[in-house]
């Protein structure tokens, strides 16, 4: 548990929390939320004591292992992948070495009947102890485990860790924090640099650590599957949510439903969306996008009052031409220079289809979006483009190639040199560029504020495609609603690339997945992938484990011992082992026994949901109950289901390696 008491934070004069207190308890799961700038990574800077506060105290146990992933952090030396995760047991590593030297030093002397002598014996006897009760035989196999659940390859292994990205970078420090088995993990925005795979296999391990756990994360998906508490940090101050993201917005829309401002915010996109659903439901190539936003008129009904106090909201503008074919793919092979990346790849993009691509980072998903909008060409295969097709193409790289030394009415004036200056301004206006800000410089501005500068730049053009490669990867949360609400009623085709699976399934229609050098049409949703992953990750463990089993049996086997030994060794072992299963054994059982109650709880409500009496006959306050315990209760269910599985594996894993 830590306590804070009286905490105060003040510096350049401005003050960011005034006396505020607060506890978090064992295994908490929290969300800190809040607009930039309200002071989310200092609080976590100040509990992993990295900042001190201006006033206050704070009180954690004297042994706690408090873990922290800063938002900017490169590790770049010359270990190897490996080596560098490996880190994360540098202290066991001195313990061990400093054993061994006074083992060492015990074995030279002589004076038996010393004090010193005997303090020696005593000291090393007690830093024994210590190491050998940490389980430390399978660490190798546990940095294979938490590198490969992180997107590395094995390949990735033995490069040294130059060789790699900021973001492959940060996913070694996050390895080393996860194996320090940390009483309390802090981690600020650890989602920016991974993909689906990898957050998918994030949030499992999340459900299942035993840790205390504090998130900053603008990946709403994330967070309804990682945490149970909001934190909401405004105006100096922390209010408490129960639940994850989805339920907090519930929450403040019951504590914001009165304003006015939220009915008027509600009324005008409403009318937006019912607008395109009347004009394009009837027509048989609108009708998916139109069941689209039937959708999202439904959701908006739900969460609108909570976003209408930020009252922000842009616009694509709609294209000057909509053409029936926009680009097709017949046999691609794309790649770089000699090497080939994607081959056999085929696709048709009509307009109005809204398409999301999935893969792991470096299957080739931005490959294949530069071939599509010509900045890379294929190798052989034919690539037909559309006439009248208009490409807003959003990918990373362009952040950097605004020109820093403009403002973003210079940006604007460049594509439209004749248009007035006060309609530049307004629609500058409309991407929170107003005022003095649309005539500021473009190069201290935040990664967010690029980004939607360059959002602003493709939605003049009046594309008919937009292309976007990972366009919220700088985005805060508002930012990212407003843009989801953005491509909703957008009426041109979508082609995206993002780890935001919100954002994938309010925006898409289709998904491809990239993957083996191949593209094809996923027939599934983003939680059948989400399936496939784990499994594949289980895998990907099992085999590794099993790599390791057989090296140690091929190591066993170059050491001859004699007979009558070697049973008394394998008794031992077998022994130790079968002390090792019955604490497994006895939670599994307690797990099942709760997972089944639950199921069969939750069974009952999804019946009770699925009965469209229940919503005629039952109050409103009863079906929002209901639906809030159906809510509350489906990820204990999947939590217990992955604790189950996971303590199967143990068992199964020492059975294994009893009968090897």
């Amino acid at each position: 548990m830590i306590s804070v008491d009286g905490l105060t934070v003040e510096f350049g004069g401005t003050t960011l929390f005034q006396d505020i207190s607060f506890v978090i308890n064992e295994k908490d799961r929290i969300a800190l939320m809040g607009k930039n700038g309200a002071g989310k990574s200092t609080l976590l800077k100040i509990l992993a004591g990295v900042r001190q506060p201006t006033r206050g105290s704070i009180s954690a146990p004297k042994d706690s292992v408090i873990a922290y992933l800063p938002q900017h952090l490169m590790t770049e030396n010359s270990r190897s992948v490996f080596e560098e995760t490996s880190q994360a047991f540098a202290h066991l590593f001195e313990m061990e070495e400093c054993i061994n030297r006074m083992n060492e030093e015990l074995a030279t002397r002589t004076d038996y009947e010393s004090e010193s002598y005997y303090a020696l014996i005593e000291e090393v006897a007690s830093l024994s102890e210590k190491f050998y009760a940490i389980d430390m035989t399978h660490y190798e196999e546990d940095v294979e485990k938490i590198l490969l659940g992180l997107g590395f390859s094995r390949d990735d292994f033995n490069r040294p860790t130059s060789d790699f990205s900021g973001g492959w970078r940060m996913r070694i420090e996050l390895a080393k924090l996860l194996l320090q088995q940390p009483d309390v993990l802090l981690l600020d925005e650890p989602t920016n640099h991974l993909d689906i795979d990898s957050l998918i296999w994030l949030e499992n391990w999340l459900r299942r650590v035993e840790a205390t756990v504090i998130i900053i994360s603008h990946d709403r998906e994330f967070l309804d599957r990682s945490v149970n508490t909001i934190w909401s940090v405004e105006d100096g101050t922390i209010c408490r949510y129960a639940g994850n993201y989805s339920q907090f917005e519930l929450a403040r829309i019951e504590k914001l439903r009165a304003q006015e401002s939220a009915r008027r915010a509600y009324e005008t996109q409403a009318a937006h969306l019912t607008s395109f659903i009347e004009r394009f439901r009837a027509k048989a190539t609108k009708a998916r996008q139109a069941q689209s936003r039937i959708k999202m008129l439904e959701k908006l009904q739900a969460v609108e009052p909570v976003r209408a106090k930020r009252e922000w909201r842009f616009n694509f503008l709609k294209p000057l031409r909509l053409p029936e074919h926009l680009v097709d793919g017949e046999n691609l092979k794309i790649g770089y220079g000699d090497k080939v990346v994607l081959s056999g790849v085929s696709f048709s993009i009509r307009s109005g289809e809204r398409i999301g691509i999935l893969g792991v980072n470096g299957a080739g998903k931005s490959t294949l979006v530069k071939a599509i909008v010509g900045e890379l060409t294929p190798m052989s295969g034919e690539l037909r483009r559309g006439q009248g097709l208009e490409i807003g193409y959003f990918a990373q790289h362009q952040l950097d190639q605004l020109r820093m030394d403009e403002t973003p009415l210079e940006h604007l004036r460049h594509l439209a040199p004749d248009a007035r200056e006060q309609e530049l301004r307004d629609f500058l206006g409309t991407y929170r560029f107003s005022g003095d800000f649309a005539e500021a410089k473009v190069a201290p501005m935040s990664g967010g504020e690029k980004a939607r500068l360059a959002l602003a730049l493709i939605a003049w053009k009046k594309p008919n495609l937009l292309v976007l490669d990972e366009p919220t990867n700088h985005l805060d949360m508002e930012t990212r609603e407003a843009l989801t609400m953005a491509l909703s009623t957008y009426e041109g085709a979508v082609l995206l690339v993002s780890h935001d699976r919100h954002l994938l399934r309010a925006v898409t229609d289709e998904l491809w997945l990239v993957h083996e050098g191949r593209k094809e049409v996923f027939e599934g949703d983003l939680d059948d992938y989400a399936k496939i992953v784990l499994d594949h990750r289980r895998v990907t463990a099992a085999e590794a484990r099993a790599e390791h089993q057989a090296d140690k049996a091929a190591r066993n086997e170059a050491q001859p011992v004699n007979n009558k030994e070697a049973r008394r060794l394998a008794a031992q072992e077998r022994a130790r082992i079968a002390e090792l299963r019955k604490p497994l054994k006895k939670e599994l059982e307690k797990v099942e026994r709760e997972m089944n109650a639950l199921s069969e709880k939750l069974k009952a409500l999804d019946t009770q949901l699925a009965d469209p009496a229940f919503y005629n006959g039952a109050d409103q306050g009863k079906v929002a109950q209901t639906l809030r315990e159906h809510g509350e209760l489906a990820p204990k269910v999947e939590a217990l289901e992955m604790h189950w599985l996971e303590l199967s594996e143990k068992i199964e894993a020492l059975g294994t390696a009893a009968s090897a």
